[in-house]
This record gives C-alpha cells, sequence and structure tokens, in this order.
C-alpha cells in the first residue's frame, strides 16, 4: 500500500490538475477528470484497437509508436504493455512532462516511456511508425499545416483525436454559397467542411502554447485534409454520437471525433490524380457530340436570333433554364437526365446557363466537325474565337478544334498555329 504523507499530497496538488488521466497504483487513485471523466479510456480503446487491427504483435515488436502533445503522459503509459520497440512522448510545456514524472514516481509507477519537451516541429527528420495525436489540433491555428506535419512523421499510421463541430452547421444554404463547381466535383462526392475560429491563451495546462486563434473543424474538413495530404483508408472510430453519449453523457455541448488513418505510398496529393482528371474531363467534353435535333434550335435562337415555331418540349424547357431564375434548375436536371443519359452531356447542357451564345456556337460546330462540314464549322467556331470578351472555355474549346479541323485537311500552320493558342489559354489543356 502506498501511504501518501501531506507533503506528497501537496506535492502532487502543486503540478495537478490531473484532467486527462486517472493515475492508479497500490490502492492510491490521482485525478482530476470531472466531466472529461471516461475520456481517456474512451481514446485508449480506440487507439488499442487501431493498433490490433493493422499489425500483429510481432510486428510491434518492430515498431515506434509517438504520442505528440501527450500531456502528463498517460496515454502511452497505457499503451507499454504492447510490445513497441519505441515510445516517445512529446509535449511543449514543462510543467506536464513533470506532472507525469512526479505522479509516477511518488505512485510508484514504472514506464518505459521516453518523454522529451517539444513539439511537432522539433521532430526535424525523424520518423515514427504510429503517431497519436490526441486532445490537439483543435488547440493549433492552422490545421493544414499541423496534419502536412503529421504525415511527415508518420511511417505507417496516425490516430487523431480532436473536437469538432457538428455536420449539421453545413447547410444547404453555406454549400450553395461557397459554390463547389470545381473539376474536382465533376469526380468526387460534392464534400465541404467548416472551422470555428476562437481565441485561446495559453494560461491553462491543456491549453495552446501560445496565445492565438485556434480553429475547430467539422469532420469533413479533417477528411478532406487528410486526404489531400495523402492518407489512405481514413477510418471515424470514434463518432460524436457515440463519444458524447459515452465519454460526457451528454451534458456538454460539444462534439469529439477519432480517426485512424495509413500513411499511403504518396507524397500529398492534389486533391488526386488533377491531371489525369483534366484528360478525362477536356477529352469527355470534346469528343461528346450532343444530337442536332437537341442543338441546332438552341444554337439558332441564341446565335442567328431565328425562332423556332414548333419548337420541341426540351428547346422550351432548356430556354426556361437559361433564362430563368434558380428555381426550375431541379426540374431541368431531372428532366435532361432522361434525355440525355450521358454525363458529359449533362455537364454541356448545364453550362449553358453561362453565356450561351458562344457555348452553343461551340456545340454546333462540334457537330459540323463530327459531320465533317469543316468550312461551316471552321465559320462557327471562328465566330467565337475572333470575337472580343468571349467566352474563355469556349475558346480555347474552339482552338482545339480549328487546330483538329486544319490538321484533318492538311493546313499544318494553322493547325499549329491554333494549338500553340489552345495552350496560351489554358496551359494544361491535353493537347497532343
Amino acid at each position: 500500500m502506498n501511504n501518501l504523507n501531506n507533503q506528497k499530497i501537496e506535492l502532487i496538488n502543486a503540478y495537478g490538475p490531473y484532467h486527462h488521466a486517472i493515475w492508479s497504483s497500490e490502492g492510491v487513485t490521482v485525478s482530476n477528470e470531472e466531466r472529461l471523466s471516461g475520456r481517456g479510456e474512451f481514446m485508449v480503446k480506440r487507439i488499442r484497437e487501431c493498433i490490433l487491427k493493422h499489425f500483429t504483435l510481432d510486428e510491434i515488436k518492430r515498431l515506434s509508436i509517438l504520442d505528440i502533445g501527450c500531456y502528463d503522459g498517460w496515454i502511452l503509459h497505457q499503451l507499454s504493455d504492447l510490445p513497441f520497440a519505441e515510445m516517445v512522448g512529446i509535449e511543449p510545456r514543462r510543467k506536464n512532462i513533470i506532472k507525469g514524472q512526479k505522479v509516477r514516481e511518488i505512485l510508484n509507477i514504472k514506464s518505459k516511456v521516453k518523454f522529451e519537451i517539444g513539439d511537432i516541429q522539433s521532430l526535424g527528420d525523424k520518423k515514427f511508425d504510429i503517431v497519436i495525436c490526441v486532445g490537439l489540433l483543435h488547440h493549433l491555428e492552422s490545421l493544414p499545416e499541423a496534419i502536412r506535419r503529421l504525415k511527415s512523421v508518420s511511417r505507417k499510421m496516425l490516430f487523431i483525436e480532436t473536437i469538432c463541430l457538428s455536420s449539421k452547421h453545413i447547410t444547404k444554404a453555406f454549400r450553395k454559397q461557397i459554390e463547389m463547381k470545381d473539376l474536382v466535383y465533376f469526380y468526387r462526392d460534392k464534400i465541404c467542411g467548416i472551422t470555428g475560429q476562437k481565441f485561446e491563451t495559453s494560461y491553462s495546462d491543456g491549453s495552446t502554447n501560445k496565445s492565438c486563434v485556434v480553429s475547430i473543424p467539422s469532420i469533413e474538413s479533417l477528411l478532406m485534409y487528410m486526404d489531400v495530404c495523402g492518407f489512405d483508408n481514413i477510418e471515424i472510430v470514434g463518432e460524436p454520437r457515440l463519444y458524447r453519449a459515452t465519454v460526457w453523457k451528454n451534458e456538454r455541448p460539444f462534439n469529439a471525433v477519432c480517426l485512424c488513418a495509413l500513411v499511403g505510398s504518396k507524397e500529398e496529393k492534389k486533391i488526386s490524380n488533377e491531371s489525369s482528371w483534366v484528360q478525362d474531363y477536356e477529352m469527355g467534353l470534346a469528343n461528346t457530340v450532343i444530337k442536332r435535333y437537341y442543338i441546332e434550335p438552341l444554337y439558332k435562337f441564341f446565335c442567328l436570333q431565328k425562332i423556332y415555331l414548333h419548337s420541341p418540349f426540351f428547346f422550351l424547357n432548356t430556354l426556361l433554364y437559361i433564362r430563368s431564375s434558380s428555381w426550375l434548375l431541379g426540374v431541368f436536371r431531372y428532366l435532361t437526365k432522361i434525355w440525355l443519359n450521358d454525363k458529359y452531356a449533362l455537364e454541356i447542357i448545364k453550362n449553358l446557363r453561362f453565356n450561351p451564345r458562344d457555348k452553343l456556337c461551340l456545340e454546333y460546330g462540334k457537330i459540323l466537325y463530327n459531320e465533317q462540314n469543316y468550312e461551316e464549322a471552321i465559320s462557327v467556331l471562328k465566330s467565337v474565337t475572333q470575337r472580343l470578351n468571349a467566352d474563355w472555355r469556349s475558346v480555347y474549346r474552339s482552338f482545339y478544334l480549328l487546330s483538329q479541323i486544319y490538321k484533318e485537311i492538311g493546313v499544318i500552320n494553322e493547325s499549329e498555329r491554333y494549338k500553340d493558342l489552345c495552350l496560351v489559354a489554358n496551359p494544361k489543356f491535353p493537347i497532343n
């Protein structure tokens, strides 16, 4: 039995509070978890499950593990029954390192973990097989910078726990306002995230290391940052609802999440393979020729100012879509999916809303090119390229088609000239 005298109790109290752990030995328990009760056990259980899911005990014998922002070292101590070759905890606050040392010393707790004063920047080029980052990200200024650094020191696996914002804040109005129209969303789900900023001082032991504005991410933000940085198999292993119900018994208003990810073989990704997307997207649009009966009435109306007396229904519907406010968009997209069962055709029609004159000239030029009516195709496409302040995308795509047409008819100088103009307009265009 460890009999604490009054001096030892005062020493423990001086180095406290022990908010993030329960240190126990020989019948004595030291903890000030209060409303954080159960958080440590919840996290350790999930960390252990993730480690044992991906590594055998024989493999663990050859692995190193790092806890960044380890506070008093309790989490690594709880994992020290696993046979790691190296266990290291780093913590920027000297008091927190000593806090752990003193309680272990007073309670006669032995530890094989090496503790260092420092932060993620002080690691230099050193890497660890498994990296734990618990309760840290929501005390930092820059989330993307931190996750890049975590990637740079992680060799095999990363475990993150952080306070997070509820996904309920990502509303339909918010998604509309940030305009997710980049090329990436042609290939991926329309995921977006948010972060909340607040002031935080270095006053408390568990706060930021320097007074600043810290960022609280949504889960979506974390997933996006981790994906871009090259992590694979990103998995939510402790979702907010379970976390809140288990740890805080729904008495605290905020959310927290646990994520586990493997380190991918690639370096930092540009969202994904951007160059292959550009190739697929531009060539997909270039090679998609929408039927004449759909495009021609629209071309004659917007480009030649001619009106069909007996216009088909889809012409009227598309005209309303181009000319109307946003309330018709849902109806239009539903109907066009019936008429045009092709994602590139749908993309073309969807974008007619913006500068329809030039876009329809381009589409009609593609029809003429496909019909080998080269002379008229050249005339129609040049009505775009030679019009001042023409639509940029229609211009470089018309340059590309003109280059192809002149190549077909053997006018190589003009073909090369239009190829060069295409690359001037859009250097990333995948022209051969």
